[in-house]
């Protein structure tokens, strides 16, 4: 799978893996069914746009943490798949970074709106 890397959101360091390719993209957190030795999962893209995100084969319920231009835009929980079918969500207003969490994850770290988000030097 791709490398972590260490994302600083406000004053916490988060080790995220990172999706920066279209195949990573898509492939993102599918039939992952813990998340173990990093935080979450960063997805970057060139540019900014309204993306969406879906639950295919997603085993974990998830926080996505909209940013855009390093701020947090806001979070929103997107839940596994189930039998009850996917379920595709958007951002909000044009966004180039999504973080993917386990659910609940963005709450206890206090992760808002408002929050800035700073990559690692290898990935501005």
């Amino acid at each position: 799978m791709n490398i972590s890397e260490t994302v600083k959101i406000g004053n916490m360091e988060l080790k995220v893996k990172i999706a920066d390719t279209p195949a990573l993209r898509e492939l993102g957190l599918q039939n992952v069914e813990k998340i173990e030795g990093y935080d979450g999962m960063l997805f970057i893209f060139q540019e900014k746009g309204i993306l969406s995100f879906w639950n295919k084969n997603t085993l974990l319920d998830l926080d996505v943490v909209w940013i855009a231009d390093n701020e947090i835009i806001s979070v929103e929980i997107l839940p596994r798949e189930s039998e009850r079918g996917r379920i595709m969500i958007s951002s909000p207003v044009e966004v180039n970074m999504v973080l993917e969490l386990p659910k609940g994850r963005a709450s206890e770290l206090g992760i808002i709106a408002g929050t800035s988000v700073s990559l690692a030097p290898a990935l501005q």
